[in-house]
């Protein structure tokens, strides 16, 4: 009876999954980190209500910690933005799903974090995430990706950090912490999607099946984060060495 339905099981046609299609729209507004307080971005969330975005910046120590994060709401419709003292606490919760090792519908769809040690050329050594993408912002006091970079290569020794789910590598890191949701966002509960920046800094969208679509005309992509209905995804693009762009695209499925 088992080896029956076991049979059955493996025999029963596979519903086809509905590709799917992401837009975006003209950008909400540029960025210039000259303007705000913190020389790197660290988060991007959206509020239930889907008006507002939180955008989380930061300054750096000299390896590649966090010293000081800084807090602003941006309105989704025309990028109006204001600081805050603290984070809304829905982008402390958003972030805490957004940003997980593990899909929100399927704790067995799971990033999984390698680690390397190597030997490389320091004037050759790439950054990690979007800091690998051109990411260079240096203003305020911050310390560049490039800095960070030459000063922790200098024996030659490198520690590649590289986050891998199925065939995609959807974050890489290279003497930098791993920050959580720099450089991928699960699709909220229902979904069972991910939006990811890969290696050549190009939006993607991922879905259970492995099948992932690329986004043509993005470049230089980080902090993906979907609306809490999953039909808007908000991403950063960098525009210049002090300038991101923020875009938001309509998602769905043909």
């Amino acid at each position: 009876m088992f080896t029956l339905l076991l049979s059955l099981l493996v025999q029963a046609p596979q519903t086809p999954v509905a590709p799917v299609i992401v837009s975006p729209a003209p950008p909400v507004a540029d960025i210039d980190m000259r303007q705000l307080k913190g020389a790197l971005v660290r988060q991007l969330a959206w509020s239930p209500d889907q008006t507002e975005l939180y955008l989380q910046t930061y300054d750096a120590n000299r390896d590649a910690s966090v010293k000081v994060t800084y807090h602003y709401v941006i309105a989704a419709l025309d990028g109006a933005r204001r600081q805050v003292e603290v984070p809304p606490g829905w982008a402390v919760a958003y972030h805490q799903w957004k940003s997980a090792q593990a899909s929100p519908d399927d704790a067995l769809w799971k990033i999984d974090v390698s680690s390397e040690r190597k030997i490389q050329s320091a004037t050759s050594i790439p950054m990690g995430g979007d800091l690998a993408r051109g990411g260079s912002v240096d203003a305020s006091g911050g310390i560049s990706a490039h800095t960070v970079t030459a000063a922790m290569a200098q024996s030659d020794n490198i520690n590649v950090y590289t986050m891998r789910l199925g065939n995609e590598v959807v974050g890489e890191w290279t003497n930098h912490p791993i920050v959580p949701g720099l450089t991928f966002g699960w699709a909220p509960r229902g979904h069972t999607l991910i939006a990811f920046a890969d290696k050549a800094g190009q939006l993607a969208v991922m879905d259970r099946a492995g099948q992932a679509v690329r986004v043509a005309g993005t470049q230089k992509v980080t902090l993906p984060a979907w609306s809490h209905d999953g039909t808007h995804l908000a991403f950063l693009q960098q525009k210049d060495r002090h300038t991101y762009t923020l875009i938001v695209a309509s998602v769905s499925r043909r």
